[in-house]
């Protein structure tokens, strides 16, 4: 083989070692009771969840602010992460991110030890300086290697929230100016917009309870985000932390786009408390319908579940969850459970209906971020329970596994998506590691095509 040859055949494998930079995205919506594209094809997205604040990333991409010199490395890691989370030569197979836009970025002067959910030092400006300079990038980078993005807005719902109050007048505001967004709005068939984190208590604007409260508070944030001209898919919260969605089969959200569903969040003890000693499958697919109705005609995106065994070297050490129950410390995740107890039912529950996707809360619950900036190799989290035997127990190789078993069968049938003519709205450049570029005039490089009709053409091309 000559040089020049022996080049591009190199070229074109580290291309096709890029993940899923060059893969077409076809823009989504929801039908009936599914995410479908394009081609009416149902579409089921898993994935994992991250913010970009260095604490919750063990401070990987270096120590420091959160200003406008620090947003380079904060998009380097991420790039490296995106990588890893596509990488299906190593058997990770994630088809969507769930981003937070941390309010480590748009707060101003917050004193150390602010709550996520107080919005007294959230600053505008400094939104609008980072919406564009970072949490777009990210989703764009994201985008570049195949991953769906769901956007959550900065920080958390306060204890109650009322119909409105100020943080009601804070998300219109937030979505407002991330939804008129040109990035945004031509990706929105590949971007969605889920509209609070976690609200727990969610009340009518004199402060009292009702079924309608849900409705009341959110439909005008619904409504707002539509004014934009965004079309993409808006994800609506429940109430207690996201696991109570009765109040909107009397009261239904209405969307002019007919374009929206439910995002909910899972944990062992929720559900009826659901845990590794009470777990049974048809008792927790009772349960979770019974408290998110919709799941029988809508699609479901869990944007928060994880599960860790308890941590025998803890055994004497607890806390209280949400809930008031005494919880032992685990190997890492949020919520305590095994995979063979809980996470099998939770399975159950995923398998039944067939039309819920999920994100597990961490990326580091997903896959080893350490060894894979070390040695670029992936592999599940939680090797630290491997001491104890307990690392197949851990959402970490269960996810790994399930992941990859979902994708397969989302995609045996390998008919390709079939193109109609359409126009050429804009077109991006991408190197071999999915950056975008300036076009190229020589080397090998994706070129990535928005049409008219939503989708997205993707080709590898080769200049000597």
């Amino acid at each position: 083989m000559n040089r020049k040859k022996l080049l591009m055949s190199l070229a074109m494998a580290m291309l096709s070692m890029a993940g899923l930079a060059a893969d077409n995205l076809p823009a989504l919506r929801v039908r009936g009771k599914n995410l479908v594209d394009a081609n009416g094809k149902t579409v089921v997205l898993h994935g994992v969840m991250d913010t970009p604040n260095r604490y919750f990333n063990g401070n990987r991409w270096g120590t420091g602010g959160y200003n406008v010199s620090d947003i380079t490395p904060c998009l380097n890691y991420f790039e490296k992460m995106f990588t890893a989370i596509t990488d299906k030569e190593q058997g990770a197979y994630c088809t969507v991110f769930r981003l937070h836009m941390d309010p480590c970025w748009t707060n101003y002067n917050a004193p150390v030890g602010t709550g996520e959910n107080n919005i007294q030092y959230f600053n505008e400006t400094r939104y609008k300086t980072f919406l564009s300079k970072l949490y777009v990038k990210l989703v764009e980078k994201a985008l570049a290697h195949g991953l769906y993005v769901i956007v959550r807005p900065p920080g958390v719902c306060p204890q109650n929230i009322k119909v409105g109050d100020e943080y009601q007048a804070y998300l219109k505001k937030v979505w407002k100016l991330f939804a008129s967004n040109a990035t945004i709005q031509k990706n929105a068939g590949q971007v969605s917009i889920e509209l609070a984190n976690e609200p727990i208590n969610v009340l009518l604007a004199d402060g009292s309870q009702s079924d309608k409260a849900l409705h009341d508070f959110f439909q005008p944030v619904v409504d707002e985000i539509r004014a934009t001209g965004f079309k993409g898919i808006i994800w609506v919260p429940g109430s207690g932390y996201q696991s109570n969605y009765v109040g909107y089969s009397k009261y239904p959200i209405t969307d002019t786009e007919n374009n929206f569903s439910y995002a909910v969040h899972v944990y062992s003890g929720w559900y009826g408390n659901m845990t590794d000693k009470s777990c049974d499958h048809n008792t927790f697919i009772k349960n979770f319908q019974a408290q998110v109705p919709m799941v029988t005609s809508k699609p479901i995106m869990v944007t928060e579940i994880d599960w860790s065994p308890e941590d025998p070297d803890k055994a004497s050490e607890g806390h209280w969850n949400e809930w008031g129950q005494w919880t032992q410390p685990n190997l890492g995740s949020w919520a305590t459970a095994s995979t063979s107890k809980w996470g099998l039912a939770w399975k159950a529950v995923h398998d039944h209906f067939g039309n819920i996707g999920m994100t597990l809360t961490h990326p580091q619950e997903y896959y080893d971020i350490d060894e894979y900036l070390r040695t670029g190799k992936v592999i599940p989290g939680f090797q630290n329970a491997k001491k104890h035997g307990l690392f197949e127990e851990c959402c970490g190789y269960a996810c790994m596994n399930w992941y990859k078993e979902w994708y397969l069968k989302q995609n045996t049938t390998e008919i390709k998506q079939l193109e109609t003519p359409a126009d050429v709205v804009s077109t991006l450049y991408y190197n071999i590691e999915g950056k975008e570029v300036e076009k190229p005039t020589a080397g090998v490089y994706i070129i990535k095509q928005l049409l008219s009709n939503g989708k997205i053409r993707s080709r590898k091309v080769f200049l000597k």
